[in-house]
């Protein structure tokens, strides 16, 4: 038995372990990577599916704020406020600037602030200070959640405010940042100021918004979106209606920096390196427009959602073809960036009458 049993032995030892081939190794490390390959893709769409989602919440989040404001004070809230008749200095920054913007100059984010859960926040700031005053450094620098899209391929952490040094908030230049440094809290959201851009009329019509400039060849500029300075928009003179009319929009801190803080007078608002667009001023920091601007020449649609042109006053978002907006009536859309220029146009004016329909 013992002999029987050393030959068993000597047996399984000749026969060894069983061992892949290269070539079988090479088959599953290719069928391997096909599944990865195959998987990724699913993957991450689920992740910006979820990023959306959340992009979503926070501005339903923002049109709930908004509706409560309107609700306690009979008003929807400005894009941001400042005294046109106001002239001096102030804590290093000389105001009015060519646009007429002067202190306070506090936004719309931060003026809905206890209608987002938000009451010691805004309580942290001196109102009575212009809002880049040193006092409120501390609360403007703030990182809000609700303000940040997920899928924003830009910074979120705050970001030194720019200002223009060659005298003309129309055609801005990017000056670098002030001095000291003056840090605001990023928004991914800004608000709609309609056609024209209120940034860019010529001083002699930039005291008050409410007027409508004259240009040559044209009906004039009017400002025919519900939030720009000092606005003080109604239900009732949203004539479009409240689901027709864009409220907010994406804008992504990979193209411009924008805030929900405020407006600094002679504030310039330059685009990331890598885009052909041009710097705009202060307004364009809290605000978007939908072109055709009047003072432009051709006049043509070059604001849609996500054009490529990357005008740091237009909506643009990275989400794949298009961008979130809020409507007034506090549902969120999407506006694919394929949207018929005049459908978009119609969108953002609050009483231009237009009537729209189907899917944009």
């Amino acid at each position: 038995m013992a002999s029987q049993n050393k030959e068993w032995k000597r047996r399984g030892e000749g026969r060894g372990s069983p061992a892949f081939t290269l070539i079988e190794l090479l088959v599953v490390i290719a069928i391997i990577a096909l599944l990865i390959a195959l998987l990724l893709p699913a993957v991450q769409g689920a992740r910006e599916a979820a990023r959306r989602a959340q992009c979503v919440n926070n501005l339903k989040q923002l049109g709930l704020a908004l509706q409560n404001y309107e609700s306690a004070l009979g008003v929807f809230p400005p894009a941001y406020v400042g005294d046109p008749k106001a002239s001096g200095s102030a804590f290093g920054i000389s105001y009015p600037d060519e646009n007429f913007n002067t202190l306070p100059g506090f936004a719309w984010g931060t003026l809905i602030l206890p209608y987002l859960e938000q009451a010691p926040l805004s309580a942290s700031f001196n109102m009575n200070l212009p809002c880049w005053a040193p006092a409120n450094s501390t609360s403007a620098r703030t990182k809000l959640a609700v303000m940040i899209c997920p899928s924003s391929a830009g910074p979120t952490d705050g970001f030194a405010v720019h200002r223009y040094t060659n005298g003309n908030h129309q055609e801005p230049n990017d000056g670098g940042p002030f001095t000291p440094t003056i840090t605001f809290g990023h928004s991914h959201y800004v608000t709609n100021a309609g056609v024209n851009q209120p940034w860019g009329r010529s001083p002699n019509y930039s005291a008050d918004f409410e007027i409508t400039e004259p240009v040559t060849g044209t009906a004039g500029a009017v400002i025919d979106g519900p939030f720009y300075r000092n606005s003080k928009t109604r239900v009732a003179s949203i004539i479009d209606g409240l689901s027709n009319t864009v409220f907010l929009g994406e804008r992504t801190s990979r193209l411009a920096d924008a805030t929900w803080v405020g407006v600094i007078p002679s504030a310039s608002v330059p685009p990331k390196a890598g885009w052909p667009s041009d710097p705009n001023s202060g307004g364009d920091l809290v605000g978007a427009h939908s072109g055709p601007d009047v003072h432009d020449h051709p006049q043509v649609v070059i604001h849609a959602p996500n054009h490529p042109f990357g005008h740091t006053d237009e909506m643009y978002s990275d989400h794949v073809s298009g961008c979130n907006v809020l409507m007034g009536d506090g549902s969120v859309r999407f506006a694919k960036e394929s949207i018929y220029p005049l459908t978009w146009v119609s969108l953002s004016t609050r009483n231009g009458s237009e009537i729209i329909s189907g899917d944009y």
